[in-house]
């Protein structure tokens, strides 16, 4: 049966996914119109700043963790393990979540990527816990708790990269120079790297690869930088090839791809 802690583990949840929904709102109702995250990345804008449509994914992953956040509230959910083990990370990252926008909105941009990097980390042991329990025992979990993991972590993880370039620029960074392009480029590779490591090792990777392709691709648009649009595009191909190889390996593809 389910104990006291994993009913506060699994309400702790749902509010945090529902507190991360409204920051942004309430940030701007609070601080005025400048703390318009928009607002302020276009001023710190970089060669690896995405297209502005990308941050419509919010809104998709912002829906995925409300979801989840009713899947794991529902009474049978609350005492599987799989919710025991990624449970308490995912109220961490959701929580860390919150905090950022307002954090950013004060423009405080150096802690706000400490946040987003905690973000990553936290949504990281939370999918690692997937390989633990093994696959996902129905649909249900692979669309209301696995994919939306996935789903968070994929652009979470690219988002940190941008977002040093987006704290450098703040610091005195200029908008663009030789330079300023390389750093891009190193920044491309570096979330490429830590892609590579989430698509070749957990599962549900089609969420990962959904959001960080999504990135990658507004990149590419909005980039003037021909180094970090070419870097952008190989992270795509090296990516899907890597899940391509996987897929063809495993003897569980369903799990690979899905959960």
């Amino acid at each position: 049966m389910a104990s006291t802690s994993d009913r506060v583990r699994a309400i702790l949840v749902a509010v945090t996914a529902v507190a991360q929904t409204v920051a942004a709102p309430l940030t701007m109702w609070a601080l005025g119109p400048d703390s318009n995250t928009g607002v302020i990345s276009d001023a710190n804008i970089s060669p690896v700043t995405p297209a502005d449509y990308a941050f419509a994914v919010w809104g998709l992953i912002y829906a995925a963790c409300l979801a989840l956040a009713v899947y794991q509230l529902l009474p049978k959910q609350r005492e599987r393990t799989v919710h025991r083990l990624t449970g308490w990370w995912l109220f961490g990252a959701f929580t860390t979540s919150a905090l950022w926008v307002p954090v950013f909105g004060t423009r405080t941009l150096w802690l706000a990527q400490i946040l987003i990097v905690i973000l990553v980390i936290y949504l990281v042991i939370a999918a690692r816990a997937f390989l633990v329990v093994g696959p996902a025992n129905t649909t249900a979990e692979e669309v209301f708790l696995r994919l939306p993991v996935m789903i968070y972590l994929g652009w979470a993880t690219l988002a940190a990269a941008v977002g040093f370039a987006t704290t450098f620029r703040s610091w005195g960074m200029p908008a663009s120079a030789r330079w300023v392009n390389e750093i891009g480029v190193v920044l491309v590779v570096s979330a490429t790297i830590m892609s590579l490591f989430v698509v070749s090792r957990l599962v549900a990777v089609v969420g990962f690869l959904l959001t960080a392709c999504w990135a990658l691709l507004a990149v590419v648009v909005a980039t003037n930088s021909n180094s970090i649009r070419n870097a952008a595009v190989i992270a795509i191909v090296i990516m899907l090839a890597v899940v391509f190889g996987r897929i063809l390996r495993s003897p569980d593809r369903r799990a690979v791809l899905f959960g």
